[in-house]
């Protein structure tokens, strides 16, 4: 007898078996849509967390003016840049490059900035600074992954420079007497590199400048930018279009590079992370104009634009107090004193205008503590305080501020424009 096949069966359960894969490829793709949605979620937190390393604003610096440019080459990149004004006065200038991309690179980058900050306050030798980080990057990070870096620290009154180079591409240095350009280079090891660790080393290098000298800080994203043709931008002509626009503002050096690149690249994508920093010194004769102090004294100098800023501000001079032997009573009205004349600078000389700074000039000795405040505002006629102390004038604001700081220094001194008060008070003799 033949044997008969139920084919309509067969069909209906050759569509179930259809519907039921279709079904699981469904749930499959919901999975993996989830995964890519974690993933983009995930690296867009990544991103988010990196970019709150670079700094938003550069800070305000007495005698430089900065600028930086900052593009990456993917979500997350591994370059980052820092400016810190140390306890010391000097101002730090650092660069660094991570090898890789992603978030293992974003983690040591962030790692990185941490240890850098934290180093650059205990030492004035970039280095020392460069020898610890890379002690501690080698304990804690056991990848074949390693930073390039660049840390400078300028002294803004002396203007000399203090650098060391970690691997990383020589910075350029626009000489403004001779208009050549020099290349910062230094000897020294990558940072982070375990294999390396036992015959890690660096070194400094000074260097001194002159007004309307410019650095140019770069990564190597930006000479190994490539076009279409496989050619490379190079250092050559970065140091070209560096030369032809020296004399411009640094943002409109970085400015005029980026578009240079853009140019040069013809729609090619970035390879790399595209990092630039530019540093133009100043003048200190300029800087000490009108502040009270000459050349030869070489006070400290701090640079602020709001009221938030004041506490960290006293904080370097009361602790310069407090070395020299200054007494407690001493340090607590030095420090009511500043708040007053700072604030006063903020409120009535700039009108609150954060677009205007105020100066602190300030040198403390074992003998006495000098400081001079110095706003951008018109000035005005401290001969004309009314005295607070008269029965008609104890509900005026004015002129409180003034008495105390009379009360507490034991020299005042105005400028003849009436924008700058320095005070001076001698130490006691034990």
């Amino acid at each position: 007898m033949a044997k008969i096949t139920d084919h309509k069966n067969n069909r209906y359960s050759l569509i179930d078996l259809l519907e039921i894969k279709e079904q699981e490829l469904e749930n499959t793709k919901q999975k993996l849509e989830q995964i890519r949605y974690k993933i983009k979620e995930e690296m867009d937190l990544a991103k988010q967390i990196q970019e709150s390393l670079i700094p938003r604003e550069l800070p305000e610096t007495a005698n430089l003016k900065t600028s930086a440019v900052y593009i990456p080459a993917d979500k997350i990149g591994g370059d980052l840049y820092d400016i810190i004004v140390t306890q010391r006065q000097k101002i730090a200038v650092l660069i660094f490059d991570v090898s890789g991309h992603g978030i293992p690179a974003a983690l040591i980058a962030a790692m990185a900035k941490m240890l850098f900050a934290h180093y650059i306050e205990k030492f004035e030798s970039p280095s020392e600074v460069f020898c610890e980080v890379n002690k501690k990057i080698c304990h804690f990070v056991k990848t074949e992954q390693y930073l390039t870096a660049f840390l400078c620290l300028i002294d803004p009154v002396k203007n000399s420079m203090v650098y060391s180079r970690a691997g990383h591409v020589a910075p350029l240095l626009f000489e403004s007497k001779n208009r050549q350009i020099a290349r910062l280079d230094s000897k020294g090891f990558f940072v982070g590199h375990t294999a390396l660790l036992p015959i890690v080393e660096y070194k400094d290098e000074t260097v001194s400048l002159n007004a309307g000298d410019k650095i140019l800080l770069y990564t190597d994203g930006v000479t190994e930018g490539c076009n279409s043709q496989g050619n490379l931008y190079g250092i050559k002509r970065l140091e070209q279009i560096f030369m032809q626009i020296a004399k411009e503002t640094p943002q409109n050096v970085l400015d005029s590079i980026t578009a240079d690149h853009q140019v040069f690249r013809d729609g090619a994508s970035l390879r790399d992370d595209f990092t630039m920093l530019c540093i133009e010194v100043g003048d200190p004769d300029d800087l000490l104009k009108d502040s009270g102090f000459s050349t030869e004294e070489k006070p400290g100098v701090l640079v602020l634009k709001n009221m938030d800023e004041i506490e960290n501000t006293c904080s370097f001079i009361l602790k310069e107090m407090d070395k020299n032997g200054f007494e407690d009573s001493s340090i607590r009205q030095i420090k009511i004193c500043i708040f007053e004349m700072i604030t006063n600078a903020i409120i009535h000389g700039n009108r609150n205008d954060l677009s205007k700074i105020v100066k602190i000039f300030y040198k403390v000795s074992p003998e006495a503590a000098s400081i001079s405040v110095i706003d951008e505002g018109d000035g005005f006629d401290y001969t004309k305080l009314p005295d607070p102390l008269l029965p008609e004038n104890r509900i005026k604001d004015h002129g409180r501020g003034i008495f105390i700081v009379r009360h507490y220094f034991d020299e005042i001194e105005f400028n003849e424009k009436g924008n700058r008060i320095t005070g001076k008070k001698y130490r006691r003799k034990k």
